[in-house]
């Protein structure tokens, strides 16, 4: 980003309160004990004076975030009912067997052969080593007997380790994966800065291969010389494992499948089940792959597999999915991705620690990316601690809305919106992500209101158009379902809206709202820029450079220190405040902006208090509590 140029020699002559973002951010998640303290609006002059806090007691704080109940419950929680003419599953049954609850099959796949349209697959407890289909053609449930814990387990135990040296040695492991870095089976790792799927860092990052010690995941290394405890290696062409870690009154498994489900049967819906340990290389998407419409996907684990974790997509096949209460964890790139999955609905979903074979962070890592896809909703979920964005639309995304979210702590950014159009960003919390908070990138039609962005690395909240242009069709993000250049999705910054956010900066903030158009060089109002009711919290009299960078038609934008600056200048931002807040003993923040939202925040639209359950025009500063 060019160095933004400065719109007055003055800096700031008021006093301002050190704010603890990190302290600010536990209180926003809603951990709120205490109430009260003082805290009053900055009162600068300009052509609007910015009002002042009341005095008046805040309203009542709810106990938790809808994002906070995120997740499937562990499996074996769910007491489904079984339909009278379920197929019967269990690690102790028979195949030749009838398929009742008496006399169960023993594989889901023999199952998923003998159940009809319509029917219903119930797994008793166990573990399921197998790979399976839901075949096109039949809408079938896959679910677990009531109460029934239910795993599919692409690991199988290793036994008869021999010392070889410091190191322990396995032979005749035959299992041998796709370990292409890309999309592109057999094809080679991208070669453009930023875009390599690979860090050469973590050169094993694609190889799907995976070994666990008393189920603790052991890091692959690739050669027997750099075992040491905690690594293995897989010596393919001697058929060998090699581990670091004694075995020795040990449960070591490995990984000999590489996918768990693909569901090809529209209509179909998978719940209560858990899925682990499985190859999966970057190619195959996904250990669970939803390749059809209407399906519902509820209450499932994803957890510990080697690359993606959930796929939901297809081009013209992944319409109208629902994927509620799903945890994806520790997977080894991605929790989910998604793409042509017009429709989907991602409600209460908990991506969390996804990423640990270190890939890149683009093109593509984390805790979700959603592309080339119309309608899509994801709300009340939470993308948490990943290595990468936490949650991610790129490529041609038409129509979005983003609500009720938590996202917190991803090593790169908190919500990206990129090259897409149409979307409304409202209520969500976005704390402490290495990058930027919220990123808007070449995306038109947006509106971000009533969000919490505090404590992130970077941008706060980074509004940017590059040199990217939808005219160029050898760029890659077109949907080619589209007219092309697509008319609706144009790859051109604005109109944007943001209004009634908390936002706060860290140490190294340059600026909060940061928004620029170095490429094509437009003004905020080309552009359609509309800045209001937006409360700024300001960690210290240094920090940030800019409450606001502006396009005015040049390179860089020009950097505003105050909000009286910025409002004088603009016309923007005639009730927003910079906040000094004070934090003190027995006193949170918290209140005082619930406090000052009735005379701050201009009020929500009806079309985004609709999707948030308020009346029209409600005001209220950020996300709830």
């Amino acid at each position: 980003m060019p160095a933004p140029r400065a719109a007055s020699p003055s800096r700031r002559g008021r006093l301002l309160v050190v704010l603890a973002v990190l302290a600010v951010a536990a209180l926003l998640v809603g951990l709120l004990a205490g109430r009260g303290g003082s805290g009053e609006a900055a009162s600068d002059p300009g052509p609007a004076a910015p009002p002042s806090v009341p005095a008046a007691p805040p309203p009542d704080v709810p106990d938790l975030r809808p994002a906070l109940a995120a997740g499937a419950a562990p499996p074996g929680s769910r007491t489904d009912p079984v339909p009278p003419a379920a197929v019967h599953v269990s690690p102790s049954g028979d195949d030749a067997a009838a398929g009742t609850r008496a006399a169960p099959l023993r594989t889901a796949a023999r199952a998923v052969e003998a159940a009809p349209d319509g029917g219903t697959v119930v797994l008793h407890a166990g573990s399921y080593h197998e790979r399976i289909d839901l075949p096109e053609g039949r809408a079938l449930t896959l679910q677990p007997a009531p109460g029934d814990e239910v795993w599919f387990d692409g690991t199988r135990e290793v036994t008869g380790w021999v010392a070889d040296g410091p190191v322990w040695r396995f032979d005749g492991w035959t299992a041998e994966f796709d370990s292409s870095p890309t999309y592109t089976r057999g094809a080679p790792d991208n070669t453009e800065p930023g875009f390599r799927f690979v860090d050469p860092a973590h050169p094993l990052a694609a190889h799907p291969d995976m070994l666990f010690v008393d189920g603790v995941a052991q890091q692959q290394v690739a050669t027997r010389a750099e075992v040491v405890p905690g690594t293995f290696a897989v010596d393919d062409a001697r058929d060998r494992l090699w581990l670091g870690t004694d075995p020795a009154g040990r449960a070591v498994r490995a990984s000999d499948l590489d996918v768990a489900l693909t569901v090809l049967g529209a209509g179909s819906t998978v719940r209560g089940i858990g899925f682990r340990g499985y190859a999966t290389s970057v190619p195959q998407k996904g250990t669970v792959r939803v390749i059809a419409p209407d399906v519902t996907v509820e209450d499932v684990v994803v957890q510990d597999n080697a690359t993606q974790g959930l796929f939901v997509g297809g081009r013209d096949q992944g319409e109208d999915v629902v994927v509620r209460a799903v945890t994806l964890e520790r997977n080894g790139l991605i929790g989910m991705e998604s793409s042509y999955a017009d429709g989907l609905v991602v409600e209460r979903l908990r991506a969390v620690g996804n990423n640990t074979e270190r890939f890149n962070a683009a093109p593509v890592s984390g805790g979700a990316k959603l592309t080339r896809a119309r309608g899509l909703t994801v709300r009340d979920s939470v993308f948490a601690d990943n290595l990468g964005t936490g949650l991610w639309f790129d490529e041609s995304v038409f129509g979005a809305t983003v609500t009720g979210n938590d996202v917190l702590r991803n090593t790169s950014n908190g919500i990206a919106y990129e090259i897409s159009s149409q979307a409304v960003l409202a209520d969500n919390l976005v704390v402490e992500n290495g990058r930027t908070g919220i990123k808007i990138n070449d995306a038109s039609g947006v509106e971000v209101w009533a969000n919490t962005v505090v404590g992130n690395g970077e941008r706060p909240l980074w509004v940017v158009q590059d040199e990217r242009v939808a005219t160029d069709l050898d760029v890659p993000g077109h949907d080619p379902r589209q007219e092309l250049p697509d008319p609706t999705v144009t790859w051109v910054l604005g109109p944007v809206t943001v209004a009634d956010n908390v936002i706060g900066g860290g140490e190294t903030t340059g600026c909060l709202i940061c928004a620029q158009d170095g490429a094509l060089r437009r003004t905020a109002g080309e552009i359609g820029l509309t800045v209001s009711g937006n409360a700024y919290l300001l960690p210290g009299p240094d920090t940030p450079v800019a409450v606001v960078t502006w396009p005015e038609g040049g390179a860089a934008p020009v950097a505003y220190p105050t909000v009286a600056a910025f409002r004088a200048a603009t016309g923007q931002e005639v009730t927003g405040v910079e906040y000094p807040a004070a934090v003190l003993a027995g006193a949170t923040v918290v209140p005082e902006l619930l406090a000052a939202q009735d005379v701050v925040a201009v009020g929500l639209p009806g079309a985004v208090a609709e999707l948030l359950g308020l009346p029209a025009g409600t005001r209220r500063l950020g996300a709830r509590p």
